[in-house]
């Protein structure tokens, strides 16, 4: 316990005080990550350490968080009295009578910093994975007497032979042929998908089924068909309509109603 304590305050003495040292304050995970750090920034051979640099960078680095009158965990004290007894051990010359080639003293830092990089790009690549996931999820439709009803999304959605690129090659085969005309005056379209969700609930309370194409054709407005469209979707999703393919064409397909009650 002692011996540790005075190593750790000789390495607060031999810290250069008076230099200013550069480094933003960043989140580190531990000393082998500040080190890695150095070798990044500075674009050094990972295998070719040059210890007295990185000494002085991590020394620089524990001074500048005193500075901010932070405390350092003790693994950070006895990585940089580890990197000083390593700086020590290269600065002695070898016996020339000695016919045993020493290891090199900085062998044991660098399988260190070697794992722990693996270790990390291993980690970061699972973050990614992790972020990719939750991109991705499935919307059910739920009803207070959900017991009765086993929702299948593709099955009981008539989403079985649809896919997006299904949808998107539909919706612009009806965008081409929307008329386009050239109206100077700017008028604001007052429509949402909301709006235009009520307006097909009132349509089908007469109506079992229509086509696509049939349902939209009096849309002049772009806005009016994409409101329509992301509508449609969502019913869809609701359990409300159910959509199917005619003819083997994806751009071509009819809306039918499935449930009879109103969901206005």
């Amino acid at each position: 316990m002692d011996s540790t304590t005075d190593t750790e305050n000789k390495v607060i003495e031999e810290i250069p005080k008076s230099q200013e040292y550069w480094a933003k304050l960043t989140e580190y995970e531990g000393p082998l990550d500040i080190l890695l750090h150095f070798v990044k920034e500075e674009e050094l051979n990972i295998y070719d350490i040059p210890i007295s640099k990185i000494t002085r960078d991590f020394l620089g680095y524990i001074n500048y968080m005193q500075d901010l009158d932070i405390e350092l965990a003790g693994e950070f004290l006895l990585m940089a009295a580890e990197l000083m007894k390593i700086k020590a051990r290269m600065l002695i010359p070898q016996l020339a009578d000695n016919e045993t080639e020493e290891e090199d003293p900085r062998l044991t830092l660098i399988r260190k910093l070697l794992e722990y990089k693996r270790f990390k790009e291993v980690a970061e690549e699972m973050i990614k994975f992790e972020e990719q996931a939750r991109q991705r999820y499935f919307r059910l439709f739920f009803r207070k007497d959900a017991k009765k009803y086993v929702v299948d999304p593709l099955n009981d959605f008539g989403l079985q032979n649809l896919t997006v690129f299904n949808l998107i090659k539909g919706y612009r085969k009806v965008i081409t042929s929307v008329r386009h005309e050239f109206i100077h005056p700017i008028e604001l379209l007052n429509t949402t998908p909301e709006i235009q969700r009520e307006f097909l609930i009132n349509f089908f309370n007469n109506r079992t089924s229509v086509d696509y194409a049939e349902l939209i054709k009096t849309l002049e407005e772009k806005m009016l068909v994409i409101c329509t469209f992301l509508s449609i979707l969502q019913l869809a999703l609701e359990g409300f309509l159910t959509l199917i393919i005619n003819n083997g064409d994806p751009a071509d397909f009819s809306l039918i109603k499935v449930l009879q009650d109103n969901l206005a």
